[in-house]
Parts: structure tokens; C-alpha cells; sequence
């Protein structure tokens, strides 16, 4: 598929199918977003045309969703999900209707999860349409679930996760009633695939606001049911609201993730990302983020070459942040974090990960043949370039000659 939607396409789409008799409007996240001040992500439709008429009305129009009154238009290469006004009859798996009912708008809003999220606009004459109260609960800054929020919460318990995100992402509170439905309900949220609760935990993590949001999911009791790994310690938790509070705020979600969970053994954190259907790069930075926690005590008189391996990672940016929160809960300083950014800025940057002076090919010239031993000179040497004891190839191919004499 294309890339999101702007305004100016699905209004085209709009302006077709009124054109062909039906009735169209921007609905959901894109008009909450307009009536804040904010740059909507992407702009949906909703209609009176069933998918079938809106593919007869359009050139390329996928039907994925078509059951579900979803058809998804592509026009230059931007995608507008167009849905067909619906009510949604019965959930048996907490997350897909099991069957739908072709209604009015009026009809259709109260089938959408919070009131902020239910009001259409027509952008033709400039018109708010709202039969939730919807634009009322958005100027208090209220989260309320439409209708019954049990009903809500069980035909998707990863509303209740939204809930949250929207609450942390605007400052929002969440309504009472709403927040007592999530309570309820908050241990079904694993009957969620994980990979749906990964990726709603990474948008709200990906938020400058994620301490907040993940205090909110404490409280209702989400985190737990999500992560009861990190209560089997008692102080898990305090650890984890610390050092989310000194992090968050970079809007950084793997960093945000990697608070509630570098302090777990690596086998908890090989799970979780399993059982989140994450991706291996993810588990690996984890891991790696897991392993090294510590190692602040220790990095001012390392070795320069293990050192420079640590520099040199793709997570060390994130991995220094944890490192300032865990010297400072330690200690109450930043003695160490300090010698940390003097040996860096001592540090050459082009040699922090530089090419190797001597390849696999060079040793074999000098008559090394491939194998074990090959490959422990070869880190043998890279070592000793990272320590800045050779500097060149010369005095590298020379030390290769006395390894390979040493190793025969």
C-alpha cells in the first residue's frame, strides 16, 4: 500500500462520493487532531457507500477489510482508508466484529471507542459533526469511552491500552467510569496478541510523556497483567518508575521499553520479545542494553579497546542515559559519568570502529591457513589497533608475522 493519506486526497475522495450521491466525511483521530491545533497523521473517511460502490467508483481500491466495511483507496500512491457507516453486532474475539450492519453516522459513532475519537467533519461547508459530545469531552480533556465502557473495553480490551496513550499523549484525564471498566478488565488485556500490545506500548513509548502513561497503567493495573515479570522483585517497580522518570522524556521507545526491562535476567528478556512478537534487532539491543547496565562502575578504566566496542554500538547513546540515572541513584552524583565524557572526547572519533589494518586475505598471504587460528589473530590484532598499539599496516603485518610464529 502507499503512504497515509493527506488532507487534500481524501477530500478528493470525498468530494467523488458526494458527487456519485453518497455521504462522506473525515472521521475519527484526523478530526480530534484538527480540532486541537494538531497535524493529523492520516486522514480517514467514513460513508454511506458500501466498499463495493466505492470500488466501482475508484481505479485502485484494495478490499482487505471489505467485510468488516473497510476499502482502502490509493490515489497517487497515498492510501485513505474509507469505511462504510457500520454497527458492529458482536465481538467473540475481542477484537474483529463478528458481523456488520450498514447504519447512519449518527449510528456509526457510537460504535467508535472514545468520545474524542467519534466526531466527523465535513470539510466541504467547514461543519463539526458530533453526537457524542465529543468536542465537550475534548475541551475538558477527558477520555470517556462512548456508551457502556465494559461493552467497549470487551469488543477490544486493547482499548483500554488506548485509553491510556491518548490520556498520557494529551494530558487527559481519564474518566471515572471509564477508569473502573479498565480496572475490571485489566487482566484480559493478554487475551491481545502481543504483537498488538507491543505496538500500541511503542507508540506510547515513542511519547515524551511515557512516565506519566506508564504510572496510568500501574494504576489501573495493565502493567502487571503486560509485565508481571517486573513485579516477581518487589522493588521492580520503583526501579522501573525511577528510571523511566529521568529517561522518558527523549520520546525514545526502545530506550523507554529498555527501563522496565534491563534489569530482568536475559532468558525474562528473551521472552518478553518473544512473546511480543518483536523483532531480532529489538531483543538484541536489549540484551545488550541488559548486560552492560552496570558497567559505568567499571568503563573510566576499561581496556580502550572494549571500550571503544562499547562506543561504537548503536545503542550506546541510550545506554549512556541509563548509565547517568543508575550513577545518580548509586551515588548521588555524576563523578563517573563525567570520566566517561572526558575519555571519549580524548577519543579520535575515526578510530572508534575503524577498518581493520590486516584482513583474513593478508594472514594468508603470510601463509595462515583458514581456521580457529585465523580468526584469534585476527581479533588479536583488532584488539591491539583498538588499544592503539599498532597504528598502521607495517608494524600491523608484523605483529601478525609474530602471532602466527607464536600459534605454529
Amino acid at each position: 500500500m502507499g503512504s497515509s493519506a493527506t488532507k487534500a486526497t481524501a477530500v478528493g475522495v470525498i468530494r467523488r462520493l458526494r458527487a456519485a450521491g453518497h455521504e462522506a466525511l473525515l472521521a475519527g483521530g484526523c478530526v480530534r487532531d484538527m480540532l486541537m491545533g494538531h497535524r493529523a497523521s492520516d486522514y480517514d473517511v467514513a460513508t454511506s457507500a458500501t466498499p463495493q460502490q466505492v470500488k466501482r467508483l475508484f481505479g485502485h481500491v484494495l478490499m482487505i477489510g471489505a467485510k468488516f466495511g473497510v476499502a482502502m483507496v490509493i490515489i497517487n500512491r497515498r492510501t485513505v482508508e474509507v469505511t462504510t457507516f457500520r454497527s458492529d453486532l458482536s465481538y467473540s474475539d475481542g477484537r474483529h466484529p463478528d458481523s456488520v450492519k450498514f447504519v447512519s453516522a449518527r449510528e456509526d459513532a457510537q460504535r467508535r471507542d472514545f468520545t474524542i475519537n467519534g466526531m466527523f467533519y465535513d470539510p466541504l461547508c467547514g461543519k463539526v459533526i458530533d453526537y457524542i459530545d465529543g468536542r465537550k469531552d475534548l475541551q475538558a480533556g477527558v477520555i470517556r469511552a462512548i456508551g457502556d465502557p465494559h461493552r467497549r473495553f470487551a469488543e477490544d480490551y486493547l482499548r483500554m491500552l488506548r485509553a491510556v496513550r491518548f490520556s498520557g499523549r494529551f494530558g487527559f484525564r481519564i474518566d471515572r467510569d471509564t477508569a473502573k471498566a479498565i480496572k475490571r478488565r485489566a487482566g484480559r488485556i493478554t487475551q491481545i496478541s502481543g504483537e498488538r500490545i507491543r505496538e500500541e506500548l511503542e507508540k506510547m513509548c515513542a511519547d515524551a510523556t511515557a512516565a506519566a502513561s506508564l504510572m496510568q497503567l500501574h494504576k489501573l493495573g495493565l502493567l502487571e497483567a503486560i509485565l508481571p515479570e517486573i513485579f516477581a522483585d518487589t522493588s521492580g517497580w520503583v526501579k522501573v518508575s525511577r528510571r523511566a522518570g529521568a529517561v522518558t522524556s527523549r520520546g525514545d521507545a526502545l530506550l523507554t521499553i529498555a527501563t522496565m526491562l534491563c534489569d530482568l535476567p536475559a532468558n525474562d528478556i528473551r521472552r518478553i520479545v518473544r512473546r511480543w512478537g518483536g523483532s531480532n534487532e529489538m531483543r538484541k539491543s536489549l540484551l545488550w542494553m541488559g548486560e552492560h547496565l552496570d558497567d559505568w562502575k567499571t568503563v573510566p578504566d576499561m581496556p580502550l579497546a572494549e571500550f571503544k566496542r562499547i562506543l561504537a554500538h548503536r545503542d550506546f547513546r541510550r545506554l549512556e542515559a541509563l548509565w547517568r540515572f543508575e550513577e545518580r541513584t548509586s551515588t548521588g552524583g555524576k563523578r563517573y559519568y563525567l570520566a566517561i565524557r572526558r575519555r571519549i572526547k580524548a577519543i579520535d572519533p575515526k578510530q572508534i570502529d575503524p577498518e581493520p589494518l590486516v584482513t583474513g586475505a593478508d594472514l594468508k598471504e603470510i601463509g595462515l591457513k583458514e581456521g580457529a587460528i585465523l580468526g584469534r589473530v585476527l581479533r588479536r590484532l583488532y584488539d591491539a589497533q583498538l588499544n592503539e598499539q599498532i597504528t598502521n599496516r607495517r608494524d600491523a603485518l608484523k605483529m601478525a608475522r609474530g602471532m602466527v610464529h607464536q600459534d605454529k
